[in-house]
C-alpha cells in the first residue's frame, strides 16, 4: 500500500473492540438515514421499482450528506 502525505489514512481497524464500536457507529448513522417503508405488497413493472429504488437512493445520499 502507498501513504501519500504523512497521515496513515487506512481504514483498516487493527483493535476488534475499536473496530466493533465504529462498525455500531456506522450502523446507527445508516439505520437512521434510511427512509421508512411502505407496508404490504407493491405491484409493477422492472421500470418502475427502477425510478422507486433511485429515489430511494437520492434521499439516503441527501440524509448522510447533510454537511
Amino acid at each position: 500500500m502507498r501513504l501519500v502525505g504523512i497521515k496513515d489514512r487506512t481504514e483498516i481497524e487493527p483493535d476488534p473492540a475499536k473496530a466493533h464500536r465504529r462498525g455500531l457507529a456506522l450502523d446507527a448513522m445508516l439505520q437512521a438515514a434510511a427512509p421508512k417503508g411502505g407496508r404490504g405488497v407493491t405491484r409493477g413493472t422492472h421500470a418502475h421499482f427502477n425510478r422507486v429504488d433511485a429515489a430511494r437512493q437520492a434521499l439516503v445520499a441527501r440524509a448522510l450528506n447533510v454537511a
